[in-house]
């Protein structure tokens, strides 16, 4: 049996599974994929249709990606055309919040690089993981 790794993607930060689940195929992934997604979804539809878990195998290369909004029982009702027009929607909605969440972690940094130039503390972090660090010991730079 294989490891797989799934990671929630909600365009923002998302969360990592670092420890994995053993399953005997793809295809059993697949289905594990689907159900702790529509588990994820359950009241609360409208707000997770964007988000997507991506299956990754033991050497973190990403295998597929299942898209919330395709497991969206609330969208049923809808024609094939109206719902293939939500999912390139839902598509768009979340390469925007990429998008934006890469703005922000580059203004992070930016920042951080501004006070390290200047010789002033600052401390950046992006998902837990330290950015840029000026060490403790050393004194800011006198004014010329």
């Amino acid at each position: 049996m294989r490891r797989y790794y799934f990671q929630l993607k909600d365009g923002y930060r998302g969360f990592a599974d670092h420890s994995g689940v053993r399953l005997p195929s793809d295809d059993a992934a697949r289905e594990h994929a689907h159900r702790v997604a529509a588990e994820l979804m359950k009241n609360r539809e409208q707000k997770a249709r964007h988000w997507r878990i991506a299956v990754r195998d033991e050497h973190g290369k990403t295998l597929f990606e299942v898209p919330f909004i395709a497991i969206d029982g609330t969208l049923s009702h809808l024609s094939p055309p109206l719902k293939k027009a939500m999912e390139e929607l839902s598509q768009r909605c979340y390469a925007l919040r990429e998008a934006i969440a890469a703005a922000r972690t580059v203004q992070i940094q930016a920042k951080a690089v501004m006070a390290k130039s200047r010789g002033r503390p600052h401390l950046a972090a992006d998902h837990g993981e330290e950015i840029v660090k000026r060490p403790l010991n050393t004194r800011p730079r006198s004014a010329a």
